[in-house]
């Protein structure tokens, strides 16, 4: 859990991360409660003076002196509180400094930048000089962050008493996830080729008359069960260029026809562009959005890995990613507002286990609550994956009295009052293989 968290109804909301402190902030508190003491420190001797002053007068009472010897002693303990926080705000700020210098340190040596590796060593080695109890902390801080997810590898392992067969892939999918850290998007990360859109099937749909508020209402667009596999909403924007907000379902095949299946999933877990990715990125172009335009992506399960790569195709000015129960978490840029929503007792959220440092533009959040933390067999269903279980979760946070929600209804307030200019729905159909020099009916109307 990340430095700044707020817990609502069960629900952490935190921006992320191991640390989320700015260390510069934490220093500057630190010289002003210096100063605050030695203000307390002078006003203290400044009392004593003017008691051994006024003892020299005969109506100087010792009961006045002794009033004014209290006060000097309450400010005397005053000044070596404040000097106390101080030296506990640099200790944090060293702590908090130190796992910074060691995720550089790590970077720059995957990078083979030696250079940057070796300046990293060197603040890592003054800072333990100075500070040596701030290693153990850091060290606490940084084994934190990687060993979350508890609560869902616990349910694995209550799945693999009762069907070794279903929970012993998960579970090792999980493990091998967790520690090549194949969960976790870095920043600058592209979406490596492949994947042929499939067949869009064009569906009835009724058109809201709002455009989302919050993040329940998102999450209540995302289809969920039926042939829609994509929602796509249109809204007039100031200039001219609309804005797109698109909603994406989690896996619904094992394989076969349908792309959102297991093939897709793995190719979007190892950064590839899939059949799923492929037909969303179609189904884009066949609403009328261009690359550029504003785009709020919302998924859940595979949709929100999916989600996660269109931001990092960079085609579209992605305002806001919303994800539930995502296997990825991505290191978005600074001018998307990242909104992750997270059971620490889903298993298949568990595959990623976040960044180190926070994410995003100001405002973004990790939300975790532990959904059905009672351990059994009923586990083999995955009862904290369902969306309609993210979408009770979403209510909460959205009731949550957090600054950095709010800061996503602002965002989303940015679509305007009115309802959404036009509102599509697809299902998908993968295009079947023809032998060279035949035409397949099915292919006509490819997105």
């Amino acid at each position: 859990m990340g430095v700044g968290a707020v817990t609502e109804d069960a629900v952490t909301i935190s921006s992320g991360g191991a640390i989320a402190v700015d260390t510069a902030a934490l220093d500057a508190a630190a010289r002003s409660l210096d100063a605050a003491a030695e203000r307390l420190s002078d006003a203290a001797q400044d009392l004593q003076a003017c008691d051994r002053a006024l003892s020299r007068i005969d109506t100087y009472t010792l009961g006045a002196s002794g009033s004014v010897m209290q006060a000097v002693s309450a400010i005397s303990a005053s000044a070596q509180t404040a000097a106390a926080l101080a030296s506990a705000l640099r200790a944090a700020s060293a702590t908090y400094a130190l796992v910074e210098w060691r995720i550089a340190r790590d970077v720059a040596a995957a990078a083979g930048d030696g250079a940057g590796t070796a300046l990293a060593e060197r603040e890592i080695a003054a800072i333990e000089a100075t500070w040596p109890d701030a290693a153990a902390a850091a060290d606490a801080a940084l084994a934190d962050a990687r060993t979350t997810g508890g609560d869902a590898l616990a349910q694995i392992s209550v799945g693999a008493l009762f069907s070794a067969v279903l929970f012993g892939p998960l579970a090792l999918a999980v493990l091998v996830g967790r520690s090549t850290g194949r969960g976790t998007v870095g920043p600058g990360r592209t979406v490596l080729p492949g994947g042929t859109a499939a067949t869009l099937v064009p569906l009835p749909v009724a058109r809201p008359t709002t455009p989302p508020r919050t993040l329940a209402d998102a999450a209540a667009r995302i289809p969920a069960s039926g042939p829609a596999r994509i929602r796509i909403e249109q809204y007039a924007r100031p200039g001219g260029r609309p804005a797109f907000v698109v909603y994406l379902t989690g896996t619904r095949a094992f394989g076969g026809s349908d792309p959102w299946d297991l093939s897709s999933d793995g190719d979007a877990f190892s950064g590839r562009r899939s059949d799923a990715l492929a037909t969303v990125e179609a189904a884009l172009t066949r609403a009328g959005a261009r690359p550029g335009d504003e785009l709020y992506a919302f998924g859940h399960s595979l949709g929100g890995m999916l989600a996660g790569q269109l931001e990092q195709t960079g085609v579209y000015d992605t305002r806001v990613l919303g994800t539930f129960g995502s296997p990825t978490a991505v290191d978005v840029g600074n001018d998307t507002l990242s909104a992750q929503v997270r059971h620490t007792d889903d298993p298949v959220a568990a595959l990623a286990v976040g960044h180190e440092l926070p994410v995003g533009a100001a405002g973004s959040f990790v939300a975790e609550k532990a959904a059905d933390p009672a351990l059994g067999p009923h586990d083999l269903l995955l009862p904290a994956h369902p969306l309609d279980v993210y979408a009770e979760t979403a209510r909460a946070v959205d009731e949550a009295a957090d600054p950095r929600v709010v800061a996503l209804q602002q965002r989303l307030a940015m679509l305007g009052e009115d309802g959404p200019a036009s509102v599509v729905e697809f299902g998908a159909e993968r295009v079947a293989v023809v032998p060279r020099g035949r035409v397949s009916p099915s292919a006509s109307g490819a997105g």
